[in-house]
């Protein structure tokens, strides 16, 4: 019943793709999609075996503890319907018999909430919901996922395709089949929710800065960003600089950019500091460096993390998050690299990051020029990466999860690599030392 139900869903999304006005895109056929559409399907498998038969454990993983506490949340809509809508939506969801259900999870409640909502819960809502339709087969919940996250995604490639027609292919390359991206985005974990709510974030602010106003565009984008919010909250912090930035680029019609993008960064900067004095609850460097603390105490009593790798311990404060930047973007740029490869996990995200430092090689000696039109949306992607992998690089003290945090931008990582690289240049280059050599 679990491969009919599988195979059927796969269809019907097939289907959609190949109707919905959405995935209409001109030089990109409906079935070059759909192909895509089946890699996202067989890495959201891939990420399921790793999860059964690597990892093992079963209730701590991620991919299977959050559909175990959805099963619980979805058995209220057999007792009273009711008690279902209030546990998925969270409106009216403290009433004291709901506690029946909430005793019955496991990781409905975190034991670390930093006085920010719990983005367990989003997940888990996820699988209640898909537990209607999934008749409790989990591998009905990937393919939904890995719908929901290609939505997403083709929502990213359609920003950038506005702008770089001609870099088609690379940028199916870089949005859709950068390997660690697939396999952590595709599966039934918070990075699907996130990389639909991201997607979509940029789809209509796009649409909104091009002056094209709709409601369905304001509305869509309240939704979801509130999305993001509830699914991984320090992924909407980071995009926030950068939004804010080419707002303000495009409201200058693209003049003193660079001026333009460095001072919104430093009044948001200045902004949020003001606003976590204020407001000591929300101290932001108090919750990062929380949140490290734990992390290394958490690794440190299990004591069987093989990933486990040393970072400077922080301090809440201004000056101790800026002294250590600078190994935090080393760690999340370049870490796993090939050297310290000690199992198969490490393969694909030790070889990304030698693909990595070789393009960023390649745009310093082979640097290409781009107009200041096309230039719009790189300023977010640059901001993006860098507060992103900030973040990562101070707050993870293992590989295994630096990878799979710093997965939202690794898409942007490589646009910035595609519009830079003139490749021509490489091509011709080649080309020459193959004549030379004849």
């Amino acid at each position: 019943m679990e491969i009919i139900l599988c195979v059927a869903y796969t269809l019907f999304f097939v289907f959609l793709i190949n109707k919905l006005k959405f995935f209409k895109i001109e030089g990109v056929s409906a079935k070059i999609l759909s192909v895509l559409f089946i890699i996202k399907i067989a890495s959201a498998f891939a990420i399921t075996l790793i999860y059964t038969y690597y990892y093992k454990d079963n209730f701590e993983s991620d991919i299977f503890k959050y559909f175990e506490d959805g099963k619980v949340i979805h058995s209220s809509i057999h007792n009273n319907p009711f008690d279902f809508l209030r546990l998925v939506s969270g409106i009216g969801a403290d009433v004291p018999h709901l506690d029946q259900y909430y005793n019955l999870t496991n990781f409905w409640f975190k034991e670390h909430d930093y006085n920010l909502l719990n983005d367990n819960r989003t997940i888990i809502r996820f699988n209640a919901i898909s537990l209607i339709f999934s008749f409790g087969y989990f591998n009905v919940h990937n393919i939904f996922m890995a719908f929901i996250s290609f939505t997403g995604f083709t929502a990213i490639f359609k920003v950038f395709y506005n702008y770089f027609q001609e870099k088609r292919n690379l940028l199916i390359v870089s949005v859709y089949l950068i390997p660690s991206v697939l396999i952590w985005t595709s599966g039934v974990l918070k990075e699907g929710l996130v990389m639909f709510s991201l997607g979509f974030i940029l789809y209509y602010s796009d649409k909104l800065l091009a002056c094209k106003f709709q409601w369905k565009y304001v509305l869509g984008l309240i939704f979801t960003i509130f999305l993001l919010f509830i699914s991984k909250f320090y992924v909407l912090l980071a995009i926030i600089p950068g939004l804010f930035s080419i707002a303000a680029i495009k409201l200058f019609k693209n003049k003193f950019a660079f001026y333009i993008f460095t001072s919104v960064h430093v009044l948001i900067f200045v902004i949020f500091f003001f606003f976590q004095v204020v407001f000591s609850h929300y101290n932001l460097t108090e919750i990062v460096s929380k949140k490290q603390h734990d992390f290394i105490n958490m690794i440190t009593q299990i004591n069987s993390v093989g990933s486990q790798i040393d970072i400077p311990v922080l301090k809440p404060s201004l000056l101790s998050f800026v002294k250590n930047t600078p190994n935090a973007l080393v760690n999340s740029f370049f870490r796993p690299h090939i050297f310290e490869i000690k199992s198969f996990m490490y393969i694909v995200p030790a070889i990304e990051n030698l693909l990595i430092i070789i393009m960023f090689l390649l745009m310093i000696f082979f640097y290409k020029k781009i107009s200041t039109d096309k230039f719009l949306w790189i300023w977010f992607c640059i901001s993006f990466v860098l507060i992103l992998f900030v973040l990562c690089g101070l707050t993870t003290p293992v590989l295994g999860a630096l990878v799979r945090y710093k997965v939202p931008a690794i898409p942007f990582l490589f646009i910035i690599f595609i519009t830079f690289i003139d490749f021509k240049k490489i091509i011709e280059l080649s080309n020459n030392i193959i004549k030379w050599k004849k």
